[in-house]
Protein backbone atom coordinates (compact mmCIF):
# COMPACT_ATOMS: atom_id res chain seq x y z
CA UNK A 1 0.00 0.00 0.00
CA UNK A 2 1.60 2.87 -1.30
CA UNK A 3 0.42 6.41 0.86
CA UNK A 4 1.54 8.60 -2.44
CA UNK A 5 -1.09 6.56 -4.33
CA UNK A 6 -3.98 6.50 -1.57
CA UNK A 7 -6.60 9.21 -1.47
CA UNK A 8 -6.64 11.31 1.63
CA UNK A 9 -8.54 10.23 4.83
CA UNK A 10 -11.40 11.91 5.78
CA UNK A 11 -11.82 11.87 10.10
CA UNK A 12 -14.99 13.09 10.95
CA UNK A 13 -14.61 16.78 12.53
CA UNK A 14 -16.66 14.76 16.03
CA UNK A 15 -13.79 12.08 16.52
CA UNK A 16 -12.02 13.63 19.24
CA UNK A 17 -8.86 11.29 19.96
CA UNK A 18 -8.43 10.36 15.51
CA UNK A 19 -6.28 7.87 14.68
CA UNK A 20 -2.67 9.16 12.92
CA UNK A 21 -2.61 7.64 9.98
CA UNK A 22 1.21 8.00 9.43
CA UNK A 23 2.90 8.57 6.21
CA UNK A 24 -1.12 9.28 4.76
CA UNK A 25 -2.84 12.52 3.79
CA UNK A 26 -5.95 13.16 5.91
CA UNK A 27 -8.30 16.02 6.08
CA UNK A 28 -10.97 16.98 8.81
CA UNK A 29 -14.76 16.86 7.60
CA UNK A 30 -18.16 16.11 8.58
CA UNK A 31 -18.95 12.55 7.74
CA UNK A 32 -23.08 11.32 7.82
CA UNK A 33 -22.16 7.83 9.14
CA UNK A 34 -19.01 6.63 10.30
CA UNK A 35 -15.43 7.98 11.51
CA UNK A 36 -13.40 7.46 8.83
CA UNK A 37 -13.43 7.71 5.13
CA UNK A 38 -11.86 8.35 1.98
CA UNK A 39 -11.63 11.71 0.16
CA UNK A 40 -14.31 11.56 -2.50
CA UNK A 41 -16.22 8.13 -1.42
CA UNK A 42 -17.72 9.34 1.80
CA UNK A 43 -21.10 8.27 0.41
CA UNK A 44 -20.09 5.15 0.00
CA UNK A 45 -17.03 4.19 2.68
CA UNK A 46 -16.73 4.67 6.23
CA UNK A 47 -15.22 2.83 9.32
CA UNK A 48 -17.00 3.33 12.70
CA UNK A 49 -14.89 3.85 15.76
CA UNK A 50 -15.51 2.42 19.36
CA UNK A 51 -13.27 2.44 22.67
CA UNK A 52 -15.11 -0.34 25.21
CA UNK A 53 -16.62 2.64 26.94
CA UNK A 54 -18.37 3.76 23.89
CA UNK A 55 -19.39 0.22 22.56
CA UNK A 56 -20.95 -0.32 26.52
CA UNK A 57 -22.45 2.91 25.93
CA UNK A 58 -24.23 2.44 22.71
CA UNK A 59 -26.08 -0.88 24.08
CA UNK A 60 -27.54 0.90 26.89
CA UNK A 61 -28.30 4.15 27.14
CA UNK A 62 -26.97 5.53 23.97
CA UNK A 63 -28.72 2.80 21.91
CA UNK A 64 -31.70 4.29 20.48
CA UNK A 65 -28.81 7.07 18.76
CA UNK A 66 -26.58 4.49 17.95
CA UNK A 67 -29.26 2.40 16.05
CA UNK A 68 -30.14 5.26 14.37
CA UNK A 69 -26.44 5.67 13.29
CA UNK A 70 -26.40 2.39 12.18
CA UNK A 71 -29.27 2.80 9.76
CA UNK A 72 -27.04 5.56 7.89
CA UNK A 73 -23.97 3.40 8.14
CA UNK A 74 -26.17 0.04 6.29
CA UNK A 75 -26.51 2.84 3.25
CA UNK A 76 -23.09 2.75 2.40
CA UNK A 77 -21.60 0.09 0.08
CA UNK A 78 -18.68 -0.89 2.43
CA UNK A 79 -19.34 0.49 6.44
CA UNK A 80 -17.26 -1.30 9.47
CA UNK A 81 -16.95 -0.96 12.85
CA UNK A 82 -14.01 -1.59 14.81
CA UNK A 83 -13.87 -1.59 18.49
CA UNK A 84 -10.49 -1.26 20.45
CA UNK A 85 -10.44 -4.14 22.26
CA UNK A 86 -10.45 -8.46 21.78
CA UNK A 87 -13.35 -9.98 22.14
CA UNK A 88 -11.94 -12.07 24.82
CA UNK A 89 -11.46 -8.40 26.73
CA UNK A 90 -14.75 -7.02 25.61
CA UNK A 91 -16.80 -9.98 26.78
CA UNK A 92 -15.65 -8.86 30.14
CA UNK A 93 -17.84 -6.35 30.65
CA UNK A 94 -17.17 -2.75 31.78
CA UNK A 95 -16.55 -1.20 34.90
CA UNK A 96 -19.01 1.96 34.36
CA UNK A 97 -22.19 -0.24 33.09
CA UNK A 98 -24.52 -2.65 34.28
CA UNK A 99 -25.18 -4.26 30.54
CA UNK A 100 -23.21 -7.66 31.03
CA UNK A 101 -20.22 -8.10 28.49
CA UNK A 102 -22.58 -11.32 26.84
CA UNK A 103 -25.32 -8.55 26.46
CA UNK A 104 -23.13 -6.41 24.73
CA UNK A 105 -21.46 -8.91 22.65
CA UNK A 106 -24.65 -10.02 21.48
CA UNK A 107 -26.07 -6.72 20.47
CA UNK A 108 -23.15 -6.30 18.40
CA UNK A 109 -23.23 -9.24 16.60
CA UNK A 110 -27.06 -9.09 16.29
CA UNK A 111 -26.55 -5.56 14.73
CA UNK A 112 -23.56 -6.86 11.81
CA UNK A 113 -26.42 -9.53 11.12
CA UNK A 114 -29.26 -6.64 11.13
CA UNK A 115 -27.24 -3.75 9.24
CA UNK A 116 -24.90 -6.44 7.76
CA UNK A 117 -21.97 -4.47 8.98
CA UNK A 118 -18.84 -5.96 10.15
CA UNK A 119 -17.34 -5.64 13.54
CA UNK A 120 -14.17 -6.57 14.05
CA UNK A 121 -12.75 -6.34 17.92
CA UNK A 122 -9.19 -5.28 17.63
CA UNK A 123 -6.69 -6.14 20.68
CA UNK A 124 -5.90 -2.21 21.04
CA UNK A 125 -5.97 1.33 19.42
CA UNK A 126 -3.00 0.57 17.59
CA UNK A 127 -4.33 -2.75 15.95
CA UNK A 128 -7.69 -0.99 15.74
CA UNK A 129 -6.21 2.16 13.73
CA UNK A 130 -4.69 -0.61 10.92
CA UNK A 131 -7.54 -2.49 10.22
CA UNK A 132 -9.40 0.51 10.11
CA UNK A 133 -6.60 1.53 7.39
CA UNK A 134 -6.70 -2.32 5.56
CA UNK A 135 -10.75 -1.67 5.55
CA UNK A 136 -10.23 1.61 3.57
CA UNK A 137 -7.60 0.29 1.52
CA UNK A 138 -9.65 -3.14 0.67
CA UNK A 139 -12.35 -1.02 -0.51
CA UNK A 140 -10.47 1.21 -2.86
CA UNK A 141 -8.88 -2.23 -4.32
CA UNK A 142 -11.94 -3.70 -4.81
CA UNK A 143 -13.24 -0.70 -6.60
CA UNK A 144 -10.78 -0.71 -9.02
CA UNK A 145 -10.87 -4.48 -9.62
CA UNK A 146 -14.68 -4.00 -10.50
CA UNK A 147 -13.88 -0.98 -12.73
CA UNK A 148 -11.66 -3.28 -15.09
Amino acid sequence: MNPSNFPPIVIDTREQLPYVFAGFRTERAKLDAGDYSLAGLQSRVSVERKSVGDAYGCVGGGRKRFVRHLQLLAQLASPAIVIEASLDVFAQGHPRTRITGAQAVVSFISWSEEYRIPVFWCPNREYAERVTLKWLAAYLRHLKADKK
